[in-house]
C-alpha cells in the first residue's frame, strides 16, 4: 500500500484544542477512566481494527477510509504497548484529518515524530496525531489526579497501560516531571 495521505494540509490545531478534543471524546463515549481501551472506542465509531503482517517491519498500523468504511490496521508482531498507542495514533488520524477517502501509512518513525519548527504538512500531520494518541490513552485531568496519588513513573505506567516511554514523555509536557 503506498505511503499516501488523504489530507493534504491539516487545519492548524494547538496542543490544547487536540487535548479537549480527545477530552470530548472518551466523555462521550462513557470511557473518561483509565486505562482508556482504544479498541472499544474504534468499535463504537463503526471502525474495524485488525491485526496484519505488513510486508515492512517498519510500518506500525495504518488507517483507511473508503466511503462510510473505516478499517485500522496495526502490526501483529508489535509489543501490546506499542499496539495501543498505535491504534490511538490511527485513531487521531481519524479523527483529526480523514476528511474524505484515502490512508495514513505510519511507520515506528512518525510514532515518535514530535513538532519542530517549519515542518511540512505532513509531518505536522503526525505531530498532530501523536497528540491526540497521548491526550486519548493518558488524559490530561486523569494523570494529574493519578500524579497526585504516586509520582513513581512504573506505577503511572501500570494504571495508563502504556509504556514507560511514553508515560515519562507524557509527564514531561504536563510539565509534571
Amino acid at each position: 500500500m503506498p505511503d499516501q495521505h488523504a489530507a493534504v494540509a491539516p487545519p492548524p490545531r494547538s496542543r490544547r484544542e487536540i487535548e479537549d478534543q480527545a477530552a470530548e471524546i472518551l466523555r462521550s463515549h462513557g470511557l473518561f477512566s483509565i486505562p482508556v481501551d482504544p479498541v472499544t472506542l474504534a468499535n463504537r465509531e463503526g471502525i474495524r481494527v485488525n491485526n496484519a503482517k505488513f510486508s515492512d517491519e517498519n510500518l506500525s498500523g495504518l488507517v483507511a477510509k473508503r466511503g462510510s468504511n473505516v478499517t485500522i490496521l496495526v502490526n501483529q508482531s508489535d509489543v501490546p504497548f506499542r499496539k495501543r498507542f498505535t491504534i490511538a495514533h490511527e485513531l487521531g488520524h481519524h479523527f483529526l484529518h480523514l476528511l474524505s477517502d484515502g490512508d495514513f501509512v505510519d511507520t515506528q518513525v512518525d510514532l515518535f515524530r514530535d513538532a519542530e519548527a517549519g515542518e511540512s504538512a505532513p509531518k505536522s500531520v503526525e505531530v498532530q496525531a501523536n497528540q491526540f494518541a497521548a491526550a486519548l490513552l493518558m488524559p490530561e485531568t486523569l494523570v494529574r489526579q493519578a500524579f497526585e496519588k504516586t509520582q513513581s513513573l512504573p506505577e503511572l505506567a501500570r494504571l495508563f497501560n502504556v509504556s514507560e516511554e511514553a508515560m515519562a514523555i507524557r509527564l514531561g509536557r504536563l510539565g509534571l516531571a
